[in-house]
């Protein structure tokens, strides 16, 4: 069973004191979430305000997300603050701006492989986040196939669905195929506007139809997803309060 949760990236803003974190966490453990990814606290906020800040809000981490380059840049705080908080996985998104090429994709594979067997002796699994340029083409080979398939079978993939729909991809698709793989998939949505821009807003509200993308992820048995909206045009804990208990009633366990 798929197991929601919410990614805290969303409410950066409200995560930039020892005081938010522990306001906001208690804010999301009211709304009845229990799961958490962590991404965008406060880099100034000790590891251990925020182990403490979950364990009074009744809340649990699976996850840390951050910049390849910025986990890779202080992975020992990276670690540790996995460590406190029980956190098993450590999840990096993007291809660094050297390896967008052919070569560069398989040389940066080589680099997680390298990650991933670090931080196995540690008891701890890496994930690749993919974004919307990652499925560039390469050779006629979108990025993100190239990593899958020169890394060790224990990289897994964070796929991000919104970042797939942008891409012009099936959602659904990917998830069934890389399902063995798959820890987590996150859920963003939005709407097109009359000016061509478009609007971030709670997830099922928008123009993503997600009911193929609910049945592969709960037939594929996917361990996590996490609902994500970075923006809003109105309070932040409201829509975020509606993204996920709208996800709860499409059948995902809270």
């Amino acid at each position: 069973m798929t197991k929601i949760g919410i990614q805290i990236s969303s409410l950066k803003p409200y995560l930039q004191t020892e005081k938010d974190v522990y306001e906001t966490f208690r804010r999301l453990g009211e709304m009845g979430c229990q799961m958490v990814q962590l991404q965008w606290i406060n880099p100034s906020i000790p590891a251990e305000i925020i182990s403490d800040a979950l364990k009074q809000a009744k809340l649990y981490t699976v996850s840390t997300q951050d910049y390849y380059q910025e986990v890779t840049a202080h992975l020992d705080e990276t670690i540790r603050l996995n460590e406190l908080c029980c956190s098993s996985h450590i999840c990096v998104s993007g291809i660094p701006a050297e390896y967008r090429s052919y070569d560069g994709c398989i040389a940066f594979a080589g680099e997680l492989n390298a990650l991933s067997r670090n931080l196995e002796e540690k008891e701890m699994v890496l994930s690749f986040h993919p974004r919307k340029q990652e499925f560039d083409l390469f050779n006629g080979i979108p990025g993100v196939e190239l990593i899958m398939s020169h890394t060790r079978s224990e990289v897994c993939l964070g796929l991000d669905l919104y970042h797939v729909q942008k891409a012009g991809l099936d959602s659904a698709e990917w998830i069934r195929r890389y399902a063995s793989r798959i820890d987590f998939v996150h859920f963003k949505d939005y709407v097109r506007l009359p000016d061509g821009n478009e609007k971030l807003v709670p997830v099922g509200q928008g123009d993503i139809d997600w009911q193929p993308v609910i049945k592969a992820c709960l037939e594929k048995n996917i361990p996590w997803a996490f609902a994500e909206q970075e923006t809003w045009d109105r309070d932040a804990f409201i829509c975020m309060q509606e993204s996920f208990h709208w996800l709860v009633g499409q059948g995902f366990c809270p």
